[in-house]
């Protein structure tokens, strides 16, 4: 990589937001190390000479501390981080989730990127930036997923308290807060949920969803300088479904 290039690290980049963010960064020039537990490789050879491919599960510490170790002592310096990986699953009411399915939506969504994170300090100079993508759910729950908007709703809780902490250094950190998007995983989702995509755009005021770019643009905009004075904040590219407090 250039040594005047920018790195940006994006979990769940070879598919969905983490892909469309991937193909925008790539054209504001961005050197990216794609991460995912599947096809990241795949996705890297998309961008010739511009990225690289991790297959990894960032639910294994032990893993994420290494290879964020190994990505620092190849390129030193960390200028972006976008936060994407995630699952959704089937729905299921409060009283029937179990722990199994509490700490799957927790170790991939908070653990994973919480040490992930933490990992590359080191590597972060003033001016750095970090996207969490979190859910409108963790602004207003989700009846049938609980566990899903817990998850999302600690990464809000995460993204203020890395804000204060790191803000003294120059860091950056922001979330956005999507409604539903149709990418590969909610897909699958929208198999056991009948009309799953419909219901949505009825109670959206746009009477559509966010495409994934558009999602990849707000982004890019939290991670460029025209967002110099935002950190600790989360947007909403909703179509509406969200609306500002």
């Amino acid at each position: 990589m250039p040594a005047d290039r920018r790195l940006a690290i994006i979990t769940g980049g070879a598919s969905g937001i983490g892909r469309a963010t991937a193909d925008m960064l790539a054209q504001e020039g961005y050197y990216l190390v794609l991460i995912d537990r599947a096809g990241a490789e795949e996705a890297a050879a998309g961008f010739p000479g511009q990225a690289e491919g991790v297959s990894l599960d960032i639910e294994d510490v032990a893993v994420v501390r290494q290879t964020m170790a190994d990505i620092a002592t190849r390129h030193v310096a960390v200028d972006a981080v976008v936060c994407c990986a995630g699952i959704s699953g089937r729905g299921k009411p409060f009283a029937e989730v179990d722990e199994a399915d509490f700490d799957a939506m927790m170790d991939i969504h908070v653990r994973g990127h919480f040490f992930l994170i933490q990992s590359l300090l080191k590597t972060f100079e003033s001016g750095a930036a970090i996207v969490l993508v979190s859910s409108s759910y963790a602004r207003i729950g989700h009846v049938g997923m609980p566990h899903y908007a817990a998850a999302k709703g600690a990464l809000l809780a995460l993204t203020k308290s890395l804000a204060a902490e790191l803000g003294p250094s120059g860091v950056r950190v922001n979330a956005v807060t999507p409604g539903l998007v149709r990418t590969p995983m909610t897909e699958k989702s929208a198999e056991f949920v009948p009309g799953l995509f419909e219901n949505m755009i009825e109670h959206t005021p746009l009477r559509r969803l966010a495409a994934p770019a558009e999602i990849a643009a707000t982004i890019a905009y939290l991670l460029s300088p025209a967002a110099s004075a935002m950190t600790g904040q989360a947007l909403s590219p909703s179509a509406g479904f969200v609306m500002a407090d």
